[in-house]
């Protein structure tokens, strides 16, 4: 079977007959959930409840996220310079009085000044041992402060943690070294020496536990040591029962430590303190779903069933799981039900428009659609492109065309203008379907040899091969040596029976991609199909098949080959492979004359029967039904 060429769907602006046409269809939760937004918008949860959305970053939250930011381990680039901890001090008469009064010695000297070169040619790593050295021998809180930043600058973790233990030795009235060195060992997952800084923290300011235990929800659950981390935040909470955030933290680590009794009883309690507090479900669901979709959604409508001033967000995810679950009448209907209590909310209403349309509910599809315009809804070109597509199947050419001429701007402007270059060259105006393209690839800033390939391929599907190959011959006139064209004109040349010339094609492109897999095979293929030279068509697509040992493409060309060479069960068994991997119509055609041949002919006809029902106007599975059944 000839592969279509790579990328073609990319290459040619979308014009490539079933590889880029239908597109597919965007249906609401088809992203990842609560991921990257694909169709409805996704589940976006506060992190916080309003209460605390609004609260200054103090000094213990800006310590913790300073170390949020800092729990990747890998090396730091060496050529980033030391960021200081904090502020250097001002200069008063009172801070001057409590450092140490020494002589400036050579080895104090040039130590200082030999880490700081050191540490700007990124030799943090040798810089923080020196002036922590020094910082020994003169009792320097100033020197232990810098050889702390330069060994979390180099990655340093017990290096810090040692100079940043001397700084609050020697500086016993600054907060900062405490702050930071809680940090830095919440960094290095030294959680029981970090739970009574945290613990100091959360005691001198209470009025903060909520932001440090969100903090904590994104850090505990990084640390190799679960049960630790466990274990910790159950102490952290046991001062502050009725902060949501604490249990919401609680819930995260007994979750990763294992312990589901704990998330449920966690969940409970939330649902009590925090109603209207959606993340913790939020958060819950996902990792369910991760694991079943189908729990995910038995647990989403239980804590729905409880907390009846949910928000939208949240509810809105019941009816995406439905459409994971590909249970679309299901989803529907629960779109519908949100769109009755939330009449303004413009993404219900695209919901219940595409789920209609997947449904070929085509006048719901159109109404909710429209009605999501008019409210706004963020992605109006795509639900333009939407409907322009819905009126091609609806056979309704010239409001196909108004929808596609709307789309402006965005994503959808390239597939919009690459349908309505189609739809003119298949009303007979191949011309102004050229000249669109050549427009869209000058807006687009397209290379000319993507333009040169969709060019070929709107002609090609317009059923003007001659014309298509017109195009690649002036193109490969000037340019004979761009791959792609050799390669789509080979397929158009084989189509219109010109063997030897679709070959001096193929050949010229491997000898451009000696080592594609797609040549090999489209050569084999034509070579076995076309000809009598089946021993060199069979060590082409062999050599393919190494390459690709799994593309269905290829292995129907096996299974041709072996078919030409008389050998039916080896034919047979390539030949299912690549009927499983790819149900295609034109392999369809091949299995079934193979099993036809073999006297399975009940089943061969049950195959081209099932395959014209899924694609009446395929001509090849015609063509070979007509050849064997009488």
């Amino acid at each position: 079977m000839l592969c279509p060429p790579a990328g073609r769907h990319r290459i040619g602006l979308g014009l490539s007959g079933s590889c880029a046409w239908p597109p597919a269809r965007r249906l609401p939760g088809q992203a990842a959930f609560f991921g990257k937004a694909v169709a409805l918008p996704v589940i976006m949860v506060s992190h916080s409840r309003n209460l605390f959305m609004n609260i200054r970053l103090t000094a213990s939250s800006l310590i913790l996220m300073a170390a949020l930011s800092a729990c990747a381990t890998g090396a730091p680039s060496q050529q980033a310079s030391p960021t200081p901890l904090t502020p250097a001090p001002q200069a008063t008469p009172a801070a001057d009085a409590a450092y140490p009064r020494l002589p400036l010695s050579n080895e104090i000297l040039f130590g200082v000044l030999a880490s700081e070169i050191a540490a700007q040619r990124g030799g943090a790593s040798a810089a923080a041992p020196t002036l922590l050295g020094l910082a020994r021998s003169t009792r320097d809180p100033r020197l232990a402060r810098r050889a702390a930043e330069f060994a979390l600058t180099a990655n340093q973790l017990d290096l810090a943690i040692t100079a940043l233990k001397l700084w609050r030795e020697l500086d016993p009235n600054t907060d900062h070294a405490e702050f930071q060195l809680t940090a830095t060992l919440l960094r290095a997952g030294r959680l029981a020496e970090a739970t009574p800084g945290v613990q100091a923290q959360l005691a001198a300011r209470p009025a903060e536990a909520a932001q440090v235990f969100l903090h904590l929800t994104t850090l505990l659950p990084r640390q190799a040591d679960k049960a630790a981390a466990y274990r910790m935040m159950q102490t952290l909470l046991l001062p502050f029962p009725s902060v949501p955030e604490g249990h919401f933290a609680l819930m995260v680590t007994a979750h990763e430590a294992g312990d589901s009794a704990m998330v449920q009883s966690e969940l409970d309690t939330l649902a009590t303190l925090a109603p209207t507090w959606d993340l913790p479900v939020a958060w819950y669901v996902d990792r369910v779903r991760q694991a079943s979709p189908e729990q995910a959604l038995e647990l989403l409508q239980r804590e729905l069933a409880r907390r009846p001033q949910a928000g939208l967000e949240l509810q809105l995810s019941q009816p995406r799981l439905l459409v994971m679950l590909k249970r679309y009448d299901a989803a529907r209907d629960a779109f519908q039900r949100l769109r009755a209590k939330y009449p303004k909310q413009a993404e219900a209403a695209y919901a219940v428009g595409v789920l209609s349309y997947e449904l070929k509910d085509y006048d719901e599809a159109e109404r909710a659609l429209r009605t999501a315009l008019e409210q706004g809804y963020r992605d109006a070109d795509f639900i333009r492109f939407t409907l322009g597509q819905m009126a091609e199947e609806r056979q309704q050419t010239a409001d196909a065309m108004r929808w596609y001429e709307a789309v402006t701007a965005g994503q959808q402007l390239v597939p919009a203008q690459s349908r309505l270059a189609a739809l003119e060259a298949n009303s007979g105006q191949l011309d102004a379907g050229l000249i669109r393209l050549a427009r869209l690839a000058d807006m687009q800033g397209a290379e000319r040899s993507a333009l040169v390939l969709a060019q070929a391929q709107l002609a090609r599907n317009a059923n003007r091969p001659e014309r298509a190959i017109q195009i690649l011959d002036e193109a490969l006139a000037r340019t004979p040596a761009v791959a792609e064209w050799r390669y789509e004109r080979a397929l158009l040349l084989d189509d219109q029976q010109r063997v030897a010339d679709a070959e001096k094609d193929l050949r010229a492109y491997l000898k451009l991609k000696p080592h594609s897999a797609q040549g090999l095979n489209a050569l084999g293929y034509i070579l076995a199909n076309r000809t009598t030279r089946i021993r060199e068509a069979r060590a082409l697509v062999s050599r393919a098949l190494k390459l690709d040992p799994d593309n269905p493409m290829i292995l129907d060309s096996m299974g041709w080959v072996e078919y030409r060479s008389g050998k039916l069960e080896a034919a047979l068994r390539y030949l299912q492979r690549a009927h499983h991997l790819l149900p295609d119509p034109e392999v369809a055609a091949h299995l079934g004359e193979v099993l036809w041949k073999i006297g399975r002919e009940a089943e061969a006809r049950a195959l081209w029967t099932r395959t014209l029902e899924a694609s009446p106007d395929n001509e090849i599975v015609r063509q070979t039904q007509q050849r064997f059944v009488r």
